[in-house]
């Protein structure tokens, strides 16, 4: 008889993850329906406030095979509830978009890098009822871990992420050519209007109140009086903006953008000095087929030190567009190389996006994690708790220190006219 043992720290055990839901899991992994489930182990799988729109579990199973001593397997779940404060999620078909990436999209680009190359984890298992449920296989038993959000990646870091964004940008161009309708799910990102129709919608009501605070913090620096007024003005039309920032242009670079590429959803693997050596991507729920500034702009102003951003940006454009020319020449399907200039272009033209990012979403990112335990979407349903949590991230050091450096950058782009 198979026991389920539930850690203290899962408040509410959810009851589709049973005996029947694992031996499922389990089969699919081990290629094999004869097996023995022994026992599954289920705790919390981040902290509290670090995962806005779902719940993540980590889960161990022992079991025993033919002729096998006793054996262990580790998974992460990762279960989003059906919420009407996170209708947004169904809007935007984040959960079929998931499930279509890690089934067929990744493991198509990773054989067209010969299968040297990993770009997520694999997934073993989903479910869409009662609970969007997916399982996938647990990164920390091949040593991967996920670096500290709150400090930002150095440049080492950061070039890692260009080499392997680069290579996961590249093979997706080359999988448009072999399939050209396999990224025709993939009109809908973050900004899509679809997830902004709704002026009560949750994103909606969360980028507005960060761009209220944004200003009203501006508006307190000497020599910022102008930057303070542009921004007014811009958030008077808020949403056409957003929209804006991520539409199609015509004649622009596409690629399969991350669509969320931030510290958080990137686990690195490290070498005895601590450096980095391997990355693998998750969470694809927000991936968007568009122009590559997309995801180098968000990157760039969500999960860089200051130092890195102000001083490294150039070098790290460079490293993208020499693995991504790399990579496409490698690929040798004929697949025209974009030019440096075209890629600082493409990033140039989705400025807006970054400046999206450095308000939208940087300031959750730079919050001290002391202040992160009640952060998720239904609490931030609460019009309350939203504004005080908001004017709470605003205050962040860092932040501030990085809307000095950015902000004048935006005006000087033309963001902000």
């Amino acid at each position: 008889m198979c026991s389920i043992v539930f850690d203290a720290d899962v408040v509410a055990p959810p009851s589709h993850l049973d005996v029947p839901f694992f031996e499922e899991v389990l089969e699919t992994a081990l290629r094999t329906a004869r097996v023995q489930l022994l026992s599954i182990h289920i705790r919390m799988g981040s902290s509290t406030g670090e995962n806005y729109c779902s719940q993540i579990y980590r889960v161990k199973v022992s079991f025993k095979r033919p002729d096998h001593p006793e054996q262990h397997m580790a998974f992460i779940v990762k279960s989003i509830p059906h919420l009407d404060s996170v209708e947004f999620i169904d809007d935007l078909q984040v959960y079929l978009k998931e499930k279509i990436t890690y089934y067929e999209v990744l493991p198509r680009l990773e054989l067209l890098m010969q299968c040297n190359r990993r770009f997520g984890p694999k997934l073993y298992h989903c479910l869409k009822q009662p609970e969007n449920s997916l399982v996938f296989e647990d990164l920390a038993e091949k040593g991967f871990v996920m670096a500290s959000r709150e400090l930002g990646l150095n440049e080492e870091h950061c070039q890692l992420v260009m080499e392997r964004l680069a290579e996961f940008h590249a093979t997706s161009m080359a999988l448009a050519v072999v399939d050209p309708h396999i990224f025709d799910a993939y009109g809908d990102g973050m900004l899509s209007p679809r997830g902004l129709a709704k002026d009560d919608g949750l994103l909606m009501q969360f980028f507005s109140g960060n761009g209220k605070e944004l200003h009203h913090l501006v508006s307190t620096w000497p020599g910022f009086e102008k930057i303070a007024e542009k921004i007014s003005k811009y958030m008077q039309n808020q949403r056409a903006n957003l929209e804006r920032s991520q539409a199609p242009l015509e004649k622009e670079v596409k690629v399969l953008n991350h669509g969320d590429l931030w510290v958080n959803n990137m686990l690195f693997k490290y070498d005895g000095a601590q450096r980095p050596q391997d990355l693998i991507l998750i969470d694809f729920q927000l991936s968007v087929w568009g122009s590559p500034g997309i995801d180098l702009n968000y990157f760039f102003y969500t999960s860089l030190t200051l130092e890195v951003l102000r001083h490294r940006r150039t070098q790290l454009l460079r490293t993208y567009h020499a693995r991504l020319a790399k990579t496409l020449l490698d690929l040798d399907m004929g697949i025209p190389v974009p030019s440096y200039e075209q890629i600082l272009e493409e990033v140039h033209r989705r400025e807006s996006y970054g400046f999206f990012a450095s308000y939208g979403i940087f300031p959750t990112v730079s919050q001290d994690k002391a202040q992160t335990a009640d952060n998720n979407l239904e609490n931030f349903k609460d019009a309350d708790f939203a504004k005080q949590k908001v004017r709470q991230m605003f205050q962040s050091r860092r932040l501030a220190d990085t809307l000095r450096y950015t902000l004048p950058h935006f005006e000087r782009a033309g963001v902000l006219d």
